[in-house]
């Protein structure tokens, strides 16, 4: 029996996702540890961390922005 296209179109996708999660996955636990064996006290990590996560949070904020002025346009 001949598989159809979109069986075949499935488990491409369903690999594509796999591989997606597991690489995730790779990426938050090499940063945890790393964070957790950096050659920084615990007082200047968390203000790395703080300042790093306000700036991504204002990148994110920025992007929604623009984001609803080009839907809304």
């Amino acid at each position: 029996m001949i598989p159809l296209k979109g069986a075949i179109m499935f488990g491409k996708k369903t690999a594509f996702t796999k591989f997606a999660f597991i690489f995730g996955a790779g990426l938050i636990t090499g940063t945890v540890l790393g964070l957790l064996y950096a050659p920084m006290t615990g007082k200047k990590l968390q203000k790395k961390v703080a300042s790093v996560t306000d700036k991504v949070i204002d990148k994110v904020d920025d992007l929604q922005q623009t984001v609803r002025k080009i839907a809304n346009a």
